[in-house]
């Protein structure tokens, strides 16, 4: 029901029209503008870099959203993750999307740390954040500068052992990410 695609060329126009809309772009730190060369040159920037993978989520087989991890730090085993539900009409399984994530990053590739950064206002997703077992670690006060004001950023992480432990109703839903 639910899978990931890796990101590809063709994908880059529907990405760029999400990104670019309203509902998605108002808990972003950037603003892009909606230009399709841009969007290029940034898949050939991600597309190199083995600090960051890109999927496209999909649903029943539609093309619904997006969800990457970033900073990937092999070393210290960590990293930070993004996602968003590009088609409005698919926001009621926005919430189910994220397990997958987990247990792909603590399971198939074995990171000790997940981490997220919150913008302020984005209520939904903090409480996401503490519905899979994540933690508030840090609030950075007037961290983002966007629309003319400053925004406060919560800061939150999840540990492997948290999820193995504490979050065992959710291992069931694992799906293959692509790389």
């Amino acid at each position: 029901m639910i899978a990931f695609k890796k990101l590809e060329e063709s994908d880059l126009e529907q990405v760029l029209e999400w990104r670019t809309s309203e509902h998605v772009t108002q808990f972003m730190y950037t603003d892009i503008e909606k230009n399709l060369d841009n969007q290029q040159k940034w898949f050939e920037k991600i597309s190199k870099d083995d600090t960051q993978y890109y999927w496209i989520i999909q649903y029943k087989g539609v093309a619904i959203g997006l969800i990457s991890l970033n900073q990937i730090d092999r070393h210290h085993r960590k990293a930070t993750f993004g996602y968003y539900i590009g088609d409005l009409k698919y926001s009621i399984i926005a919430g189910r999307i994220q397990p997958y994530l987990y247990n792909y990053v603590f399971k198939d590739l074995r990171l000790n740390k997940l981490y997220a950064e919150v913008m302020e206002g984005n209520d939904g997703m903090m409480k996401m954040h503490l519905h899979y077992g994540f933690t508030h670690a840090a609030t950075f006060k007037e961290h983002v500068f966007k629309n003319g004001e400053f925004y406060n950023v919560e800061y939150f992480e999840l540990l492997s052992s948290t999820w193995e432990n504490e979050c065992k109703k959710f291992h069931k839903h694992r799906e293959e990410f692509l790389l």
